[in-house]
């Protein structure tokens, strides 16, 4: 009889046994479909990823959640160009494992990051500086990357004009800097301030008995003939912009010229549309106007209108009432001197009104 309680309970244990290694057979930890891998991009001699960073934000969390383990079945080669098969193992509390497959693309990389968002900047004597709203960096190879700004020379205590400069840095050491100015003013300048200036030169200027087009010829005229080019202005504001290029220094850039003009149509209730040419992230930009010369309830007859002095006179006599056509002339001389994006704005009238 004991010699038979030993039998069943050797048997007990047997079964025990037999279940809990079925149990471990089970489908490894997790069997479903939602843990699947993401391929990496590293540079020679750059930072090795680990193993971890090859699954998803949501997978990751969740293996940290459940306590499953990730690291290499074997060791991944991260210093050959070219695309490699990188084997994940995963291990829950139980030791079940299971193997997922991804890749890593190793290149070389020699490209600097670009700065996005990065323009000049303005305050007034006593407010802080706003330096990184809408400021970011990204990596041809490794998108978003950490930059820096040192503005470390400006003293928002005293008026004048100052620079800063951005510099973004990726995992491989290259580097990308960026300089911008930063003007410090003393006061603010009001649209009542500008108009009060503006007005006594708007009535000499202006005729009311005149065309939309002559007033047009009239303004381009004065903005250009009161406005020395200088290669810096302020461009957060255009009501600062016309009043120092107009009434203080009497120089400015295209900006300074185009906001002077811009405030003068105003002005006079003449309609403009507001154009920036297309260009990559620290290229030099470009600003100009399109006026409709129809009277009130007509068809709209629009023209481009530049009133910045054009080295060379620019296409139709430094672009006082241009059209597309043009425009596109000027284009082939300087290519891409006048690159915006067209389908936000209406075609130009076709006939030729400025030889």
């Amino acid at each position: 009889m004991a010699i038979g309680k030993r039998v069943f309970f050797v048997l007990l244990l047997c079964l025990l046994l037999f279940f809990c290694a079925c149990e471990k057979r089970k489908a490894p930890f997790p069997a479903d479909t939602d843990l699947a891998p993401v391929d990496l991009r590293v540079a020679v001699g750059g930072e090795r990823p680990k193993a971890e960073d090859f699954l998803s934000d949501d997978a990751r969390v969740r293996c940290q959640s459940e306590g499953v383990t990730v690291e290499f079945a074997t060791v991944p080669d991260f210093e050959t160009i070219g695309a490699h098969k990188v084997v994940l193992l995963l291990r829950d509390g139980k030791g079940n494992e299971r193997e997922l497959s991804t890749r890593v693309v190793v290149v070389e990389d020699t490209t600097p990051p670009t700065l996005l968002g990065v323009k000049e900047i303005s305050s007034l004597v006593g407010e802080g500086l706003i330096l990184r709203a809408g400021v970011s960096a990204v990596d041809d190879c490794f998108g978003k990357v950490e930059w820096t700004v040192d503005a470390s020379a400006v003293d928002t205590n005293r008026e004048g004009l100052y620079s800063a400069t951005y510099r973004a840095t990726d995992v491989s050491g290259n580097v990308t800097e960026q300089m911008v100015y930063v003007h410090v003013w003393a006061e603010k300048i009001t649209e009542q301030m500008l108009w009060n200036k503006l007005d006594p030169v708007m009535d000499e200027l202006v005729d009311e008995s005149a065309t939309i087009e002559q007033n047009c010829r009239a303004i381009h005229a004065y903005v250009q003939g009161a406005i020395g080019y200088f290669p810096i202005s302020d461009k957060s504001d255009p009501v600062r912009a016309a009043y120092h290029a107009l009434f203080v220094k009497g120089r400015g850039d295209c900006y300074s010229y185009f906001a002077s003009a811009m405030m003068m149509l105003r002005r006079c209730g003449i309609e403009y549309l507001e154009i920036e040419r297309t260009h990559a992230p620290g290229e030099q930009t470009h600003f100009w106007l399109m006026v409709n010369l129809a009277p009130e309830g007509e068809a709209a007859r629009w023209y481009h209108f530049d009133p910045t002095v054009v080295e060379g006179g620019g296409a139709a006599g430094g672009g006082c009432l241009f059209t597309d056509a043009q425009l596109n002339e000027y284009n082939a001389v300087d290519p891409g001197f006048y690159e915006y994006e067209r389908a936000d704005y209406p075609p130009s009238a076709a006939d030729i009104i400025t030889r």
